[in-house]
C-alpha cells in the first residue's frame, strides 16, 4: 500500500543514508502545516486517517534511524495485520492470536537477522 503520493517525500523517507531525526521532524512539521491548511491531497499526503497513517510512517522512519545509529541492536517495525479488535469494532480479518503471532515471529528473529526493516503480518515488506 502506498501511503504517501509525494515522490520527493517518499524518496527522502526511503533514503536511510541521509534521513535524520531533524529532517523527519521537518517533514512531519510540513505535514501538520498542510493538514491545518486543508492541503493534504494537493501535497501528496495521505487523506483518509491521515494522522494515524503519518504516525505509523514516522514510527517506521524513526525505527530505521535507530537501527542505523545502533547497528549492534536489531530494530524493526512490525504490523500484526488487520486484527479483530475493539478499536475497529471487530471488523478485522485476523484473530488476536494470529496478529500476536505475526509480531512474535519478528521478535524471535535470530541474532544477526534483519534490522531497520518493516514487517507486515510477519513478513518483510515495503517501508512505505
Amino acid at each position: 500500500m502506498q501511503v504517501i503520493n509525494n515522490d520527493d517525500v517518499r524518496h527522502e523517507l526511503n533514503d536511510i543514508d541521509s534521513l535524520t531525526e531533524k529532517r523527519l521532524d521537518e517533514l512531519l512539521e510540513k505535514f501538520l502545516m498542510d493538514f491545518e491548511a486543508g492541503a493534504l491531497e494537493a501535497h501528496g499526503w495521505p487523506t483518509g486517517l491521515a494522522a494515524y497513517k503519518m504516525a505509523k510512517v514516522a514510527m517506521n522512519a524513526f525505527s530505521r534511524i535507530l537501527a542505523k545509529r545502533h547497528p549492534e541492536l536489531c530494530v524493526n517495525c512490525a504490523h500484526p495485520g488487520f486484527v479483530k479488535t475493539d478499536m475497529n469494532m471487530r471488523s478485522g480479518v485476523l484473530m488476536p492470536e494470529e496478529g500476536a503471532w505475526n509480531v512474535v515471529k519478528v521478535a524471535l528473529l535470530s541474532d544477526g537477522g534483519p534490522t531497520g526493516m518493516y514487517f507486515a503480518e510477519g513478513e518483510e515488506s515495503s517501508f512505505l
